[in-house]
């Protein structure tokens, strides 16, 4: 039996999943494209697994009894499932989508994991990336709304807080990635094409590394796990046999389109080193910097370079400071645009902030709380300031 989505959410739609396949790979679902971003590169070699559009009526383990004759291996990850799935969230996420017709309203799930008494969940940026609003659906069947944190795109980890702390709510124990090795067992729980509360069972497949760093100092890394991550599983967590979070479902490598026993996973000290950056850069705007010769095909300016914005997360420093997204999709320069947003020309004393400039954010700004920010909007160049100060704390400290 279908169960109606939550009535905040029956008036969205849902997209469906890309499939592109890169030259001697496999298709890999929900392919990114690649930009440069404040905060880096996005990863254009792994991709984002996709949400889905319905949740059918499950009910959550219902505290059965074990059976006598489970094996030991059985009741390991029967104790699992029911020590970590209160803290298993189900996030529904709204967004505005802009195409030739003008703007539509879409909606999105993802899964999550509460990890403090005081409401603070983890998740993957891709499953709030863009988000208008966001809601939680916790395990007492309640709908809570829920504020963005921080989010890191290249590392695919995000931070969310519900508006209202429910101590009551139970929450996960963060374990310790670098104690793990290949082969032993791991154990996933999300909402895989919108079926709630899924559980399954693998283990540690490898250890990925990439020539590429987050906020400058902490490499990328990823989990590979043949436990069963599709589609809606991403942001909820993998778990050790002692149900302590070890990673944040990210992306999957797929042929089909649907689980490979190949899926990616960020592990949790990643997580944990991005949380405790006191000195973070953290400004919420995805775009591209574009060159001289860009801006004049686009914009008809001339002017040396400058960073085109195309989104701007809600509730970020950038959009306190009045920052504006793009709202015509274009084609231009064999990729695809979001025109319409503002052209930041200077961050701080730094001119045209150039390719450089964006990568190493936090190495230029990171002693800075508040960036004058100079930008290009309606054929004026204007100046706001981004305040850092909400941002540049260690979350940490706030789990409890």
């Amino acid at each position: 039996m279908m169960r109606e989505m939550h009535p905040k959410f029956q008036k969205y739609t849902h997209a469906k999943p890309v499939l592109q396949g890169p030259p001697r790979l496999s298709k890999w679902i929900a392919l990114p494209q690649l930009r440069k971003t404040p905060i880096g590169l996005l990863m254009g070699v792994l991709l984002f697994t996709c949400s889905c559009s319905y949740s059918p009526r499950v009910h959550a383990d219902e505290k059965r009894q074990m059976p006598g004759y489970l094996t030991s291996d059985e009741i390991q990850s029967a104790k699992v499932y029911q020590e970590a799935l209160p803290a298993v969230v189900t996030i529904y996420v709204s967004h505005e989508v802009y195409q030739d017709a003008g703007s539509v309203q879409r909606g999105g799930i993802g899964s999550g994991v509460l990890i403090s008494s005081e409401g603070h969940v983890l998740t993957a940026a891709h499953v709030v990336k863009g988000a208008e609003e966001i809601v939680v659906k916790t395990q007492d069947e309640n709908m809570r709304p829920a504020e963005l944190l921080f989010s890191e795109a290249t590392a695919d980890i995000a931070l969310i807080k519900l508006t209202t702390p429910a101590p009551e709510l139970g929450h996960a124990e963060l374990g310790d990635s670098d104690e793990l090795v290949v082969g032993q067992a791991a154990y996933a729980i999300g909402s895989p094409y919108g079926l709630e509360n899924s559980f399954s069972a693998g283990h540690i497949s490898g250890f990925r590394s990439f020539d590429r760093y987050y906020d400058g100092a902490i490499q990328a890394k990823f989990l590979q796990t043949d436990a069963a991550i599709n589609m809606g599983n991403s942001g909820g967590p993998l778990l050790n046999s002692k149900a302590q979070v070890i990673g944040i479902a990210s992306q999957i490598l797929s042929v089909s389109g649907g689980f490979q026993g190949i899926g990616f996973v960020v592990p949790i000290n990643t997580a944990k080193e991005l949380l405790s950056l006191k000195d973070r850069v953290w400004l919420g705007i995805e775009g591209i910097y574009l060159n001289r010769e860009g801006i004049a095909k686009l914009m008809n300016w001339d002017l040396k370079g400058g960073l085109l914005i195309e989104r701007v997360a809600k509730g970020s420093p950038a959009d306190k400071a009045g920052l504006m997204g793009g709202t015509v999709p274009s084609r231009m320069l064999g990729r695809d645009f979001l025109l319409g947003g503002d052209l930041i020309l200077e961050f701080g004393s730094q001119e045209a902030c150039d390719s450089d400039c964006l990568v190493e954010v936090n190495k230029r700004f990171g002693g800075m709380d508040k960036i004058l920010v100079k930008y290009l909007r309606g054929g004026k160049i204007q100046e706001t300031t981004i305040d850092l100060t909400s941002t540049r704390r260690n979350f940490l400290d706030e789990i409890k």
